[in-house]
This record gives C-alpha cells, sequence and structure tokens, in this order.
C-alpha cells in the first residue's frame, strides 16, 4: 500500500514538473501566438491553445493505455514522412529561435559555409533517424 501511494506521489510530482517544463518553454518562446501571426489566423489563438492542451492530455492516455492503431505499412510510410517532417521543421525551427546556427558559425567564423553547415545538420538528423527507426540500433530493455 504505501509503495503504491509512493508510486502515484512519485508519478504526479513528476507530470506537475514535466507540464510546468514545458507551459514555460512555450510560454518563452511565445509558440502560439507565432503560429498564428505566420499564419494570419489571430482570431483562432483560443482554438490553437485548447487544440494543444487537448492533444497532450489525449496522448498522455493513450501513451498509457493499451490503445493500437492497426495500419498497413503502405499507410505506415506517408504517414511516418509526414511525422518526420514535422519533427525536423520543429526542431530546426527550434534551433533557429534559440540562435545555437548563428552562434555556431560565430564561434566556428564559417560564415560562407552557413549553407553547408544545415546540409549536414540536415543529413546527420536523417542518418540517425535511419539508423534508429530501420533497426539497426538495438534497445535492450533494462527492467
Amino acid at each position: 500500500m504505501m509503495k503504491s501511494l509512493f508510486m502515484a506521489f512519485l508519478g504526479i510530482s513528476g507530470g506537475i514538473t514535466i507540464g510546468s517544463a514545458i507551459a514555460a518553454f512555450l510560454t518563452l518562446l511565445r509558440l502560439i501566438p507565432r503560429i498564428t501571426q505566420i499564419t494570419e489566423t489571430n482570431e483562432h489563438i483560443r482554438l490553437f491553445e485548447y487544440v494543444m492542451m487537448l492533444g497532450a492530455v489525449m496522448f498522455s492516455f493513450i501513451y498509457f493505455s493499451d490503445f493500437k492503431l492497426n495500419m498497413s505499412k503502405y499507410l505506415c510510410i506517408p504517414v511516418g514522412l509526414i511525422m518526420g517532417t514535422f519533427l525536423g521543421l520543429f526542431t530546426s525551427a527550434l534551433a533557429e529561435v534559440l540562435n545555437v546556427i548563428p552562434v555556431l558559425v560565430k564561434k566556428l567564423k564559417a560564415k560562407h559555409e552557413l549553407e553547408f553547415i544545415i546540409i549536414a545538420l540536415i543529413f546527420g538528423k536523417l542518418a540517425g533517424a535511419l539508423y534508429y527507426w530501420l533497426g539497426i540500433m538495438r534497445v535492450r530493455s533494462l527492467f
């Protein structure tokens, strides 16, 4: 009984910590206002916020349940490409917002090689994703 209470407390504490970190992350980067500004849909800012919250809650429940989506392997290919494109664009935008690339270029004094640095980052991300998702890397269970 005591172990169950401790695990529940630990789970709630971790959830609050991660939730606070994500909220701070989204607030500091002003992600939702920036999306509405780019898409010129400022009147729908509340909708964007509600959809993000709903998505977070929904996928948390899906993650912790036995939900399975049976798709054919041919449908998984475009879905994977779309998800990979989104993740790549999101991480690139995050790196740009946090000025990672300009700082790297300035430190390396590689102003004229910027396009090669970006291409190297893209191919590095692609190679890492292929290495992971094609099953070359075998992850052993810790438990």
